[in-house]
């Protein structure tokens, strides 16, 4: 049987958090370690998105537990109310993934406190919490870290490669094309950038690949802009000259018409055409560059 990193960083994690537990009598260990067993992920700053959002659940369901307890302990009718407060908190600050150990806390609170001090336990749980996180994102971090770069690299070659598709079905097969997923996907990649420049200290070819990385992400998205454009004209048009050998250079010969028109559809169609077909030979250079390496070679 084969057992992985995580499963391994994970007991690692758990084991630690009871011994710290213990060791300063904390009264229930296992909290801080469902926390860390949460917030074991496969990446370092997921540990910490995970991590980030059980602690501002956990405070906020233990503040309005709080304060509700000390109105009426255990009332059916503040309970309802109180987890309806939460749910409107969460998701009018945007905490939506905090949602579930907001309301998981503060029901515990109102219900299941066996007359121990509502403000007392409602700490505890939050220390319990934030060793529990702490353990697991610097267990992540120091054992045998995620190489993230790595899944970076891959995610923005699987965009490049989906791009050139789409290009293909819009040109060359002409047919209508959605851009919405493509974009999503692009922007979760800058989140995912972000994140990593800002949890890992970056040695200067990290810093060069992460820069080259941002490069192709904008050339990305203003394929996706000029993409968009072509996508509006619903007129039939004609690829001048210039274009068509272009696209016969990227993607072979196809049947398309063309003509060197200077009407308005096909001199708005053609200079939007012309940017993409320019933004894809640039992004081909860098991926196909030697600079362009995987991570193990520079790590």
């Amino acid at each position: 049987m084969k057992i992985g990193m995580r499963n391994i960083k994970t007991a690692i994690a758990v084991s630690l958090c009871i011994f710290i537990s213990k060791y300063f009598n904390m009264e229930y260990p296992f909290y801080a370690a469902i926390a860390a067993i949460i917030c074991m992920q496969n990446t370092v700053e997921e540990s910490f998105k995970v991590g980030r959002n059980r602690v501002l659940g956990t405070i906020l369901g233990a503040v309005i537990g709080v304060i509700f307890y000390s109105i009426r302990p255990t009332s059916i009718l503040l309970s309802g109310v109180g987890i309806m407060i939460v749910i409107y908190i969460c998701n009018l600050v945007k905490w939506n993934k905090s949602v579930t150990i907001a309301g998981i806390v503060f029901c515990v609170i109102m219900t299941n406190l066996d007359g121990r001090d509502p403000f007392f336990y409602a700490l505890n749980r939050v220390l319990d919490t934030l060793l529990g996180i702490i353990v697991a994102v610097l267990v992540n971090y120091f054992i045998v870290p995620p190489n993230r770069l790595e899944r970076i690299l891959e995610e923005s070659n699987e965009i490049i490669i989906r791009l050139m598709n789409l290009v293909k079905y819009k040109i060359v097969d002409n047919i209508s094309i959605n851009l919405n997923e493509i974009y999503s996907d692009i922007q979760n990649l800058e989140k995912n950038i972000d994140g990593y420049v800002y949890t890992f200290k970056l040695n200067k070819e990290e810093k060069i690949e992460i820069e080259r990385i941002n490069n192709i992400i904008e050339m990305s998205k203003e394929i996706c802009l000029n993409l968009k454009t072509i996508e509006y004209i619903k007129e039939d048009y004609k690829l001048n000259e210039k274009n068509y050998h272009n696209i016969v250079k990227l993607y072979g010969g196809f049947d398309r018409n063309i003509k060197n028109s200077n009407n308005n559809i096909n001199i708005v169609f053609n200079y939007h055409l012309d940017k993409i077909i320019n933004n894809v030979k640039r992004i081909n250079g860098i991926k196909n560059s030697n600079e362009m390496k995987k991570i193990e070679s520079i790590s």
